[in-house]
């Protein structure tokens, strides 16, 4: 049962996250998911690639979504480097669903900014990724409530903790 999410704390107040010497401002009651892109056709994830922060976000629509200089900067990947599956109009824009892989990274039991020594787990993003144009929206990628879904995901946010967990269902039954 992989822990993707391990008690990963959020607070009630604004504070900045590190990616690449960029401080990035994460607003009040955001989760952060650590995050690794690779192309469609990699079946692991690159050793070599630096995890970065994407919001959690159950009321996206989108598997994942990043614009464009999320795309270069972070993960390292051009977006002609990922075949478009499909466009959609959102926010007045035409928004191209890419194919890529994307790689949720564990982190550190109770810790927001270390990520934990496992390999991170793939999550299937068989509509695509949603790829901006430019770069002002999204302000940080999101991850939203299709991944969880349909990587049959459990997630658990604890109140009074102030702390979240995304895990892989418990297989229980040995016949499964």
């Amino acid at each position: 049962m992989p822990i993707l999410l391990n008690r990963m704390p959020f607070s009630d107040k604004s504070s900045e996250v590190a990616i690449q010497g960029e401080r990035i401002r994460v607003k009040a009651n955001q989760i952060i998911l650590w995050v690794s892109l690779s192309l469609p056709r990699i079946e692991t994830s690159n050793p070599l690639a630096t995890p970065f922060p994407a919001i959690l976000d159950t009321g996206h629509n989108y598997t994942f979504s990043l614009h464009e200089r999320h795309l270069t900067q972070w993960a390292g990947l051009q977006p002609d480097m990922l075949n478009v599956l499909t466009t959609v109009r959102d926010r007045n824009r035409r928004v191209l669903l890419r194919a890529a892989n994307i790689w949720a990274h564990p982190n550190e039991r109770g810790s927001r900014d270390r990520i934990a020594v496992k390999p991170p787990h793939h999550i299937k993003s068989n509509r695509g990724i949603a790829v901006y144009p430019g770069s002002d929206f999204p302000r940080l990628p999101i991850f939203g409530l299709r991944a969880i879904a349909e990587n049959d995901l459990v997630l658990k946010v604890d109140g009074p903790r102030r702390e979240a967990t995304l895990r892989t269902p418990i297989r229980w039954w040995p016949f499964s």
